[in-house]
């Protein structure tokens, strides 16, 4: 009789879910797209529209994200679907998916990088999986491979705010829609964003120089941290541009020292990179005169990528040249260009990319 007390005693006894099996960042399962300091415990992202793919079935997994700031965001998307904006909490973060029964080919999960580098450092920091949740291998990135290298209109700072609106807000920053990215998906190329907002190719935009300008944080994998060096055979760009404006926010240039200082970060890409079609572009934030403000500033970067490329061309390199891109004025509360004007900008650049690469 006891005996049978006991059994039905034990019966009674709840039964323990599996504790999540911990996948960590660099696990080979998890894609990423984009400039990351990888290690088992992290995957640390400074540069904008870095993105993140894994695909699982069965049970949704929980994603591991921290941010050093609460300025953080990322677009998340399933299957290709229109995504949806995560704004990640100062600290750590776990973030269940949405549960529910995945397709046969599973869940393609897709997480995009939309704040750019000054908005704070953010980390994937990897996945746990319930009981029955199974990770499957994620799609290829294509062949094709872009770059592009620039200030914050290359990251897409406050591309999303409305013209009516002054939302300049870290939220309404989407490197997803910046014109790199766009032209990434029109072509079918992988993409990498080296930009950072206000930082020019030799002063920020209030006219410092004593920061990490374009040459110092161009070959980091961390803009912001000194030693984080980037191998440039990890990813070989087919073609790069160079769109750069921030050096003249703070006003003239003395015009012989800024193109020995374009000439010199020219320089440095290439050898970096020696068999990329390199395009130097006009900044769309420099006035062409439409808007009533003198085109001082837009016409000596136009002189100096003009003498830039000469340079090149008589040194042998016959791998670059000057793309012309419009001027757009943003919004009468902030000069930075919206989301169709990103679109111009791509259009403008779409014609010179596909003569130069056959695509």
């Amino acid at each position: 009789m006891r005996r049978y007390l006991c059994l039905l005693l034990i019966g009674a006894l709840p039964v323990r879910a599996a504790a999540p099996t911990a996948v960590p960042a660099n696990d080979a399962r998890i894609a990423y797209m984009g400039r990351v300091e990888l290690s088992a415990q992290k995957a640390e992202m400074g540069y904008p529209g870095i993105t993140i793919r894994f695909v699982y079935r069965g049970p949704a997994p929980i994603m591991r994200l921290t941010g050093d700031s609460p300025n953080c965001f990322f677009n998340l998307s399933c299957n290709g679907w229109d995504p949806v904006v995560i704004k990640l909490n100062q600290g750590a973060n776990e973030i269940p998916l949405p549960t529910g029964i995945a397709p046969p080919g599973g869940w393609l999960v897709e997480l995009v990088r939309r704040t750019e580098s000054w908005m704070g450092t953010a980390s994937f920091d990897g996945l746990l999986l319930p009981a029955g949740c199974e990770l499957l291998p994620p799609p290829a990135w294509p062949d094709r491979r872009l770059m592009f290298i620039g200030d914050s209109l290359t990251c897409g700072e406050y591309n999303e705010r409305f013209p009516q609106e002054n939302d300049s807000t870290p939220r309404s920053t989407n490197a997803a829609r910046s014109y790199g990215m766009l032209l990434a998906r029109w072509l079918g190329a992988q993409v990498h964003l080296v930009s950072y907002g206000g930082r020019g190719i030799t002063r920020d935009w209030s006219g410092k120089t004593d920061v990490n300008i374009l040459p110092v944080f161009f070959p980091l994998t961390l803009p912001d941290r000194p030693g984080s060096d980037w191998a440039p055979s990890r990813y070989k760009p087919d073609v790069i541009v160079i769109n750069d404006g921030t050096d003249f926010d703070a006003g003239p240039q003395d015009e012989a020292k800024f193109t020995d200082a374009y000439a010199a970060f020219v320089g440095q890409v290439r050898s970096a990179y020696p068999g990329a079609f390199i395009l130097l572009t006009e900044s769309g934030f420099q006035s062409d005169g439409s808007d009533g403000r003198p085109r001082i500033a837009r016409d000596q970067l136009m002189r100096t990528m003009q003498e830039v490329v000469e340079r090149r061309h008589k040194a042998g390199d016959s791998r670059i040249r000057v793309v012309r891109t419009g001027f757009f004025p943003g919004t009468p509360t902030n000069g930075h260009l919206v989301a169709f004007q990103h679109e111009q900008i791509a259009l403008d650049l779409l014609g010179p990319i596909r003569e130069v690469t056959g695509w």
